[in-house]
């Protein structure tokens, strides 16, 4: 709305208003030009110097902004390269699978391998290693059921799988062949193994198993250092470079429905088989570092050689010597 329209009133007050802005500003401008005249002449110098320094740093640089005091700048992770599973060869299993259901079969199967364990005993004085391993039907409704196979290998052309979740109680000669002083259960992450079947079993002593087994995971991480916690897939990778075949389906199954498939069977059996492999190479390597930690020459067997290549020197000296005085060329 223009002034024309407005009552005399309002047009009064706002010229007005008008009038002590501009009376305002010009005195704060005298003010100013009377404080800058009366500040003295090095002061006024200073001033405009910083005000010079000023509008040339915001006009040369953009104005910095304010960093959080937990902010940090992002640095490159080293990162290990992926290793290409794919690549890994399967695990070929090629040896007898021996799979037997009934309590007389399983007795007669353990007083064989106690046959051979007391032959090897008398022959050797090392443990005889034998890979334990078992499988039970895992349901989400009801959880864990009862311990359905045990498997044992004792020699890697030779896997035995016993079918337990149709017997009451385990025969004795297999408690007999567990328990020998001998005999090394071995395995990766078997501890809960032997739990799980002495609450199946009571007749299963847990803690006497347990005084004997050989973690796997564990004994590899105390030959190279790591306090890496395997699984035996990983395991195996990393030891024979070979890649097993843990199908979901084969895994979850129902494991105490008779009699197995060919597919669990195999699965079964590659779980022992493989672990008595990286059993008897991490033996092979750990005897190797004995040997190296004990191949280092004391300081008496140096000097004894020492005493020796002299006394070879001193006899080849002589018999030069003697062979210059008989001959008459000479």
């Amino acid at each position: 709305m223009s002034l024309r329209k407005l009552p005399l009133w309002a047009r009064s007050a706002i010229n007005s208003e008008q009038n002590d802005q501009t009376t305002t500003s010009t005195d704060m401008h005298d003010c100013t030009k009377k404080l800058i005249v009366e500040t003295p002449l090095w002061a006024r110098s200073a001033i405009n110097s910083k005000q010079n320094d000023q509008t040339t740093t915001s006009t040369d640089e953009p104005p910095k902004k304010r960093l959080r005091s937990n902010y940090a700048f992002p640095t490159e992770e080293k990162k290990e390269p992926n290793v290409q599973i794919e690549y890994l060869p399967l695990i070929d299993y090629t040896g007898v699978i021996e799979y037997y259901t009934t309590l007389p079969d399983m007795a007669f199967c353990c007083d064989q391998l106690m046959e051979m364990v007391v032959q090897q005993s008398s022959t050797t004085d090392q443990d005889i290693p034998i890979a334990f391993d078992l499988e039970w039907p895992v349901s989400f409704k009801t959880g864990p059921g009862r311990t359905a196979l045990m498997q044992l290998c004792a020699t890697p052309d030779r896997c035995i799988l016993l079918q337990v979740s149709c017997l009451k109680r385990l025969p004795a000669a297999l408690l007999e062949l567990l328990y020998h002083p001998r005999v090394v259960l071995h395995g990766v992450n078997i501890k809960n193994d032997f739990h799980k079947l002495a609450r199946d079993f009571p007749e299963v002593d847990a803690d006497r198993l347990i005084a004997r087994y050989v973690d796997l995971s564990q004994w590899y991480n105390q030959l190279n250092g790591f306090t890496v916690r395997w699984s035996l897939a990983r395991l195996v990778e990393k030891v024979l470079k070979q890649r097993i075949c843990k199908d979901k389906r084969v895994r979850m199954s129902q494991w105490n429905v008779l009699p197995l498939s060919a597919e669990q069977k195999l699965y079964a059996a590659i779980d022992v088989y493989i672990g008595q492999e990286l059993y008897l190479n991490l033996a092979e390597k750990q005897r190797q570092q004995e040997n190296v930690d004990n191949h280092i020459p004391e300081e008496g067997d140096a000097a004894v050689d020492l005493k020796n290549v002299h006394q070879q020197t001193a006899d080849v000296a002589q018999e030069t010597l003697s062979n210059c005085n008989n001959n008459p060329k000479l």
